[in-house]
């Protein structure tokens, strides 16, 4: 989302994934309740490297196992679990003589509303936006002075149920 001071004409962008920061924490902590805590590490390190464009990176293997300090040989596992729910996308592309990946971090992994059933299952939905019309649960919105916001556009939230907060969260 994009928006305009009036008054300073300063140009102000929300990143996909909140007001404060480009972390999905919905799909991290959908991670962290599988128990997955190596494709967690990928997920904030391929978050770490997002551009302007807020969706595409490319990271080596090399730079991803430095940074999530795991081995190359578990990055390609991490990655398959987080294809297999939903929150990234790989495309694969031929660079001169180099094999490369470019990883799309995909809504899914900002909005419980757009998971699929496997990411679904450790989500329950507890509130809407009513700008967006997304649904989600506890980790799609926070407190503002002017009451609960949604990351994802930063439109007013419908509370329908409070959701139990456990020690992962």
């Amino acid at each position: 989302m994009r928006t305009i001071n009036k008054r300073t004409g300063e140009i102000n962008t929300i990143q996909p994934g909140g007001l404060y920061a480009p972390l999905p924490i919905p799909a991290y902590q959908v991670l962290g309740r599988m128990g997955d805590h190596r494709a967690k590490d990928v997920l904030i390190c391929l978050v770490s490297h997002l551009g302007e464009n807020g969706t595409c990176v490319f990271p080596s293997y090399t730079t991803i196992a430095a940074e999530a300090g795991i081995s190359r040989n578990s990055i390609r596992k991490c990655l398959d679990v987080l294809e297999e729910y939903g929150f990234i996308k790989t495309v694969y592309f031929r660079e001169g003589k180099k094999d490369r990946n470019k990883y799309y971090i995909q809504r899914a992994a900002y909005d419980t509303g757009l998971m699929n059933k496997y990411a679904r299952r450790h989500r329950g939905v507890t509130a809407g936006c009513r700008r967006c019309g997304s649904y989600f649960d506890r980790g799609g919105y926070g407190e503002s002075p002017r009451g609960p916001i949604h990351f994802g556009c930063g439109g007013q939230v419908v509370v329908f149920r409070e959701s139990k907060v456990s020690s992962d969260d």
